[in-house]
């Protein structure tokens, strides 16, 4: 039990920084040339994380320690996520910006399914403070490949800059006043709480109502990792075939449409219709992110794109705790199944502020 105590507070320390740092980092993403602070922001991640091998050695490592590393390395991914996003519009035309978002997440789908197995397999082989040494070494790669990156920005003059807070204020009044990029957020918002109510509930739900074993839970729920990459390579395809607004409504539709899969599934049928279901999970959520993505791009005007950016990683990343509460208190409450359905209900609900908005009448990006 004090392990898995162990493991939620790791995972809550890596997650608190969405929420305490991610609009002050907007808007030192839009001060600051943003190449510059994929550098810093990867190099911090490196540095911090090289702390847990150099402990390991010294016989000085502890929970107190892993705790920092986490809130640490986490603040240097907010401020790589955040001016990453905001980079793609300077280094893409216009026209080019699906093709480019495709292959940023393409990269981050590959890395999100081989990252964890090839982990796993060093830290079986080497041990785990040998693991982490392995992701500052990434880290370290990262901010040489984002140096090697050929183009130019220019910082915001001082001139130009207001206080902290009016910064803030002006990304996110931008963000939920733009009403394309309300919807979005607010679609966004609904299905990030879900999707880890899901979380909190879906593994118990396979196990003790469909008695998998761990190996085939492992299994199944690796199958959305190739949902995941398939889903950015096929997203360009599908905006072209049936435009963009449609694109970016089939998404999270195609998620939501995984859940009666789960829900049909037996003891004698759950792994087949798991499997679906977690595709559908991994392929739709990612023509999701694509699309969206470069939506948001597009109209967003690019000295704004920093805070614009982090405000959505806010209203989203950092309100998931929140979902993974309410997926356990429903299982609590009402049973796993029933926990499974209601979080399901919410990846539908999510398509409610789209189909309402101007979105699904999108045909291309704007010029």
């Amino acid at each position: 039990m004090r392990k898995i105590l162990y493991v939620i507070w790791l995972a809550a320390a890596a997650a608190l920084p969405y929420f305490l740092f991610g609009l002050p980092a907007g808007v030192w993403v839009d001060r600051l040339p943003r190449r510059s602070v994929i550098i810093a922001g990867d190099l911090l991640r490196a540095v911090v994380l090289l702390a847990v091998p150099l402990a390991a050695v010294l016989d000085l490592l502890s929970f107190p320690l892993l705790v920092t590393v986490a809130v640490l390395a986490g603040t240097g991914a907010v401020f790589v996520d955040v001016a990453s996003q905001s980079s793609i519009p300077s280094l893409a035309a216009r026209d080019r910006l699906i093709q480019a978002n495709s292959r940023f997440e393409l990269g981050r789908a590959a890395a999100t399914t081989g990252g964890p197995g090839l982990a796993g397999a060093v830290a079986g082989f080497a041990g785990p403070a040998l693991a982490v040494l392995a992701s500052a070494l990434s880290a370290f790669a990262a901010a040489a490949f984002a140096w090697r990156i050929g183009y130019r920005e220019v910082a915001v003059s001082a001139a130009a800059r207001r206080d902290f807070v009016s910064e803030i204020r002006e990304g996110l009044g931008f963000l939920l006043g733009e009403p394309r990029l309300r919807a979005l957020a607010l679609c966004a918002l609904t299905w990030n709480v879900s999707w880890f109510a899901m979380g909190a509930v879906l593994v118990l739900h396979a196990a003790r109502s469909l008695g998998l074993s761990a190996a085939e839970i492992g299994l199944v729920f690796a199958v959305d990792g190739i949902g995941m990459v398939l889903g950015a390579i096929a997203a360009p395809a599908i905006e072209r075939r049936i435009g963009l607004g449609r694109a970016i409504v089939l998404g999270p539709t195609l998620c939501a449409l995984g859940v009666p899969l789960i829900l049909l599934g037996t003891p004698a049928t759950a792994i087949p219709l798991l499997a679906a279901g977690r595709f559908l999970f991994g392929f739709g959520p990612m023509v999701f992110g694509v699309t969206q993505t470069s939506l948001r791009q597009s109209v967003t005007p690019i000295q704004l794109l920093g805070r614009v950016n982090a405000s959505l990683r806010w209203l989203t990343w950092g309100f998931r705790p929140l979902g993974a509460l309410l997926g356990g208190l429903a299982a609590e409450t009402w049973g796993l199944y029933s926990g499974v359905a209601l979080a399901g209900l919410g990846l539908a609900l999510c398509l409610v502020p789209l189909v309402v908005s101007p979105v699904p009448g999108l045909r291309r990006l704007e010029a």
